[in-house]
C-alpha cells in the first residue's frame, strides 16, 4: 500500500503536530521525526482515533490525560520510549498510531477521513480537494450516499456498512464546525 500523495498528507501532519503541540516526552518527537523521515514508514502507518488489536502507538501531547507513551505489539506493551523508538525502526510490519492532542483537531480529523477514503477508493479517485474546500465535505458526503444507495440496489452488504461508517465520520465532522 504505497500511496504517495496520501504519504504526503501524512508526513505534512506529522510536520504539523510537531509545531504545533508539545508532548510529555522527548522520545515522543524522535519517534514521530523517524516515521515521517521516509516512504517506508508512512506507507506502514495510520493515524486511528481508538485502540486496535493490531501493533498500536499511543503518543499524548503535554496536558492530555493519557500515557505519555505506549506500544503495543501481540498483547505485550512498552513504555520505554527508547525501546519503543527502536522497535518501530526494526519492525516494518503495520502500525497504527493513536495521538491524544490535547483539543479536537480538524487537521487530524480530515487526515482520518482521508485514510477512510483512500481505503475504499485507492488512488484512483483525486481526494486532494478535501484539504483546501470547506464545502469539500459536503460535496463527499453526497458521493459517499450515493454509493450507499448503490449498495443498497445491489444488496451489497459489506459497502453499506464501509459506507455507512465513513458517512457517519463525515458527519461528525460537519458538526463540529
Amino acid at each position: 500500500m504505497n500511496h504517495t500523495w496520501l504519504n504526503y498528507e501524512k508526513q505534512r501532519f506529522i510536520e504539523y503536530i510537531l509545531y504545533q503541540y508539545d508532548f510529555k516526552i522527548a522520545e515522543s518527537v524522535w519517534i514521530l521525526n523517524l516515521l515521517k523521515s521516509s516512504p517506508k514508514y508512512l506507507s506502514n502507518i495510520s493515524f486511528v482515533r481508538e485502540t486496535t488489536h493490531d501493533r498500536i502507538l499511543s503518543i499524548s501531547t503535554d496536558r492530555s490525560k493519557q500515557l505519555p507513551l505506549l506500544y503495543c505489539k501481540e498483547q505485550f506493551c512498552i513504555e520505554n520510549g527508547r525501546q519503543i523508538f527502536h522497535d518501530i525502526r526494526l519492525d516494518e510490519t503495520h502500525l497504527n498510531v493513536l495521538l491524544y492532542l490535547n483539543n479536537n483537531d480538524d487537521r487530524l480529523n480530515r487526515l482520518l477521513l482521508l485514510q477512510m477514503l483512500v481505503a475504499y477508493y485507492g488512488e484512483e479517485k483525486d481526494l486532494r480537494p478535501l484539504n483546501n474546500n470547506q464545502n469539500s465535505l459536503h460535496h463527499w458526503g453526497q458521493l459517499i450516499r450515493n454509493e450507499i444507495d448503490k449498495s443498497l440496489d445491489y444488496n451489497d452488504q459489506d459497502t453499506f456498512l464501509e459506507m455507512s461508517k465513513i458517512l457517519q465520520f463525515i458527519n461528525e465532522l460537519e458538526e463540529r464546525q
